[in-house]
């Protein structure tokens, strides 16, 4: 598997970014009743998101359930059309190409998805399941199929004799392998990874994140690392992206966002995470916020986090906030907050200002 690494390292030295995303939007129509008429709303599953992901980093994106996450991975893949702003790779922009033109690029961004049941089928063979990216892509001679699918199989840590088994002769851990195999097969300088670990038990979380960054290391792969779990994505990655409601609300590189986080949203989003410290967890004041978060469908004018946020004020909905470097302190980073929290300030010191709408909970 020579030439996969060389194919991970050949834009090392590069400053222009693998992937860039420019105001990117993605909608989907539904359909609503009421006694009088019937409509057609769109939700808003992603609005404006512009995010760059350099050579060989690994990109966290966080957010709740349902906040967009992995509506942006499908549409980074070009798995969905887009309805709005550009996708550029490796400086050439796909975001119209046909399948046909695709199919050079699709060979250099690959995915592993969140489900290890679901996302392999169970009536075929882990080596022709591995293999397929390999046959649709004519990239190696059948010949030289079995070979190449059995290296993948022991990067990943299968056993290359298990070659002719059944999905559902193996583990979730092990079938999260096979996901990771086939994805790695055809030497692709992106792996887009949609919750790789959120259906596996913790100690076979901890070997996937594990594998996944050897792995990077030694081929010089580039990720774009979805979770929910957030000590996941401290772990792992070089930035961190903090998604709200199908927009970018905050940039930056671990250690400052969780030493320090601008966005309000990030603060309460930090004050909810696990703390493997029980003395820092009962010490900690965590954020409760006040409200549901808006629909989706009919999003707030603004800024979308205003409705809950403990910080707002009335020109939080006057225009949605862009992202921008932060107004003050030594800390690198974009926000999205025309009121961002300042060096030292807690989330919580504001939430009172809502009383009624927003808990602050020692």
């Amino acid at each position: 598997m020579d030439t996969l690494h060389r194919a991970g390292e050949r834009h090392e030295a590069s400053e222009e970014p693998l992937l860039r995303l420019d105001g990117v939007v993605k909608r989907f129509p539904v359909a609503t009743s009421s006694l009088l008429r019937r409509r057609r709303d769109v939700v808003h599953a992603v609005e404006g998101v512009s995010l760059d992901i350099r050579h060989g980093e690994t990109l966290g994106l966080v957010g709740e359930t349902g906040c967009g996450k992995s509506t942006l991975a499908r549409c980074a893949s070009r798995l969905y059309d887009i309805d709005g702003g550009s996708i550029s790779f490796d400086r050439q922009d796909i975001s119209n190409l046909s399948a046909r033109n695709l199919r050079p690029i699709r060979r250099r961004i690959q995915m592993i998805f969140q489900d290890p049941y679901g996302s392999l089928n169970p009536k075929r063979r882990v080596g022709s399941i591995i293999a397929d990216p390999l046959r649709i892509h004519d990239s190696v001679d059948r010949r030289d199929q079995k070979r190449a699918v059995q290296e993948a199989m022991e990067l990943v840590g299968l056993n290359p004799e298990h070659y002719n088994r059944f999905p559902a002769e193996f583990s979730g851990g092990q079938r999260q392998r096979i996901g990771i195999a086939r994805a790695l097969v055809l030497r692709p300088e992106l792996i887009i990874c949609d919750e790789p670990v959120s259906a596996l038990d913790v100690s076979i979380q901890a070997q996937i994140l594990n594998l996944l960054s050897d792995l990077q290391k030694e081929f010089g792969l580039t990720y774009l690392f979805i979770a929910h779990d957030l000590s996941v994505v401290r772990h792992l990655s070089t930035r961190i992206a903090v998604m709200y409601l199908g927009r970018i609300v905050e940039v930056a590189e671990p250690e400052d966002l969780f030493a320090n986080p601008r966005h309000p949203y990030t603060a309460a989003l930090l004050s909810a995470a696990h703390v493997p410290d029980p003395d820092h967890a009962l010490s900690r004041r965590r954020i409760v916020l006040g409200g549901d978060p808006p629909s989706p469908i009919h999003l707030p004018a603004g800024c979308s986090f205003h409705p809950r946020c403990p910080k707002r004020l009335d020109d939080c909905t006057d225009r949605v906030p862009q992202l921008a470097a932060a107004a003050s302190g030594k800390r690198s980073g974009l926000v999205a907050c025309r009121h961002a929290l300042a060096d030292g300030e807690e989330l919580a010191q504001a939430a009172p200002a809502l009383a009624g709408e927003g808990t602050v909970t020692p």
